[in-house]
C-alpha cells in the first residue's frame, strides 16, 4: 500500500470517529437490511474472547429485533420484570436506581423506540465482556460510516441469566454474556464536536 492511500485511510477512519455520536432519538426512516447487515458483519470482525483460550472456539451471534415483532415484545418485558426485581433489593446504591426505574416502568430507550435493537452474544470467558466492547465499538463506526445512528442498551448486560429474555432470543440460559445497541436514522444532525488534542493528554517515557 503506498504511502498517500495509508494516509488517506487513516483520514477516512478518523473522520468516521470524529462523528461519532450515541444517538437516542431516531427519525421514521429504516436503515436498509442490508446496512444492518454490513453493521452486523463489523461486529462479527471484532476480537473474540475464546481467541484467547487454547481450543476455544469463535461463538459470537447477533439478534435483530424490531418494533413489530413479537420477540421485542418478549424481550421488553422481561427487562421491565428485571429492573422491576433489582429496585425490590434492598440497599440498590441511587445511581443504579435512577437508571433502573424508567426501565421498570416500561420506558427503555433503545427497546421499541428505534428501528433495531441488535443483542450480540458471546459464549462465557474471562473476557467476553471486553469482547463484546470491541464488537460493539466496530459496529458504532460502521453504523456512522452508513449514515446510521447507534446507542448501546446497556440493560442488556443485565440479562444473559433471564430465561424469559434469554427465551424471546432462543439462546440457552447463562451461556452468554450479553450486550445490546439500537439501530436507525437520527432524528436530527448530531452536533459537530471540536476535535479532541490528544497531546495535551500524553506523556511520552523514555
Amino acid at each position: 500500500m503506498s504511502a498517500s492511500s495509508t494516509q488517506d485511510s487513516a483520514e477516512a477512519v478518523a473522520k468516521v470517529m470524529a462523528a461519532r455520536r450515541s444517538v437516542r432519538s431516531f427519525s421514521e426512516v429504516i436503515p436498509a437490511r442490508g446496512d444492518v447487515e454490513r453493521i452486523i458483519a463489523a461486529g462479527l470482525a471484532g476480537p473474540y474472547a475464546a481467541a484467547m483460550s487454547s481450543g476455544g472456539g469463535l461463538d459470537r451471534r447477533f439478534s435483530v429485533l424490531t418494533p413489530a415483532s413479537v420477540a421485542l415484545g418478549a424481550a421488553a418485558r422481561a427487562i421491565q420484570a428485571h429492573a422491576q426485581k433489582a429496585l425490590g433489593v434492598p440497599g440498590t446504591p441511587a445511581p443504579l436506581r435512577a437508571r433502573l426505574e424508567p426501565v421498570a416502568e416500561g420506558r427503555i430507550l433503545g427497546v421499541g423506540t428505534a428501528p433495531y435493537y441488535v443483542v450480540v452474544a458471546e459464549r462465557q470467558g474471562l473476557v467476553a465482556p471486553q469482547a463484546l466492547a470491541h464488537a460493539l465499538e466496530n459496529m458504532w463506526l460502521m453504523a456512522t460510516a452508513l449514515g446510521c445512528g447507534m446507542h448501546l442498551v446497556s440493560v442488556t448486560t443485565m440479562m444473559g441469566d433471564d430465561p424469559a429474555f434469554c427465551k424471546a432470543l432462543g439462546l440457552p440460559v447463562g451461556e452468554y454474556a450479553l450486550n445490546g445497541c439500537a439501530i436507525g436514522v437520527p432524528a436530527q444532525s448530531p452536533e459537530t464536536r471540536t476535535p479532541l488534542d490528544a497531546a495535551g493528554v500524553t506523556t511520552w517515557l523514555d
